[in-house]
């Protein structure tokens, strides 16, 4: 099969995928999820990093804060989000028309795991927001 018939019947399928209700709303969902991801540094902590060289990245309830790095390092998780959602929508893709069940798994689990990525960043802009003040 030529790569053109092949990127065809994938934009098919995944025309078709996005009719299931499902997997349009866990498609939706994990892109807005995604933005929030991508929105929360830029909006609460890049205005800190010009009076602050390094930020606050980990804390560990033993020792503190336990790893610092440049505000570019914030953005490694939405870096991270935004491929774990291009990459389960393509597997999505693939699995709809043989396993629809296998479809709606990796949607679903898609959208958990962008929730604990937002999880994760918004820890991450507490802990500098708390220690900036």
């Amino acid at each position: 099969m030529k790569l053109s018939k092949r990127l065809k019947r994938f934009a098919e399928d995944f025309v078709e995928m996005i009719k299931t209700p499902i997997l349009a709303w866990s498609a939706i969902l994990s892109f807005l999820i995604f933005l929030i991801v991508l929105y929360l540094p830029i909006w609460r902590i890049l205005p800190l990093a010009g009076e602050h060289p390094y930020i606050q990245l980990h804390y560990n309830i033993y020792l503190g804060v336990d790893r610092f790095g440049d505000w570019k390092e914030l953005f490694v998780l939405p870096g991270l989000g935004l491929g774990i959602l291009f990459l389960n929508l393509v597997l999505q893709t693939f699995s709809f028309r043989h396993e629809r069940l296998l479809a709606m798994l990796f949607g679903i689990s898609t959208v958990f795991l962008e929730l604990i990525l937002l999880c994760a960043m918004g820890l991450i802009v507490l802990l500098n927001l708390s220690y900036a003040a």
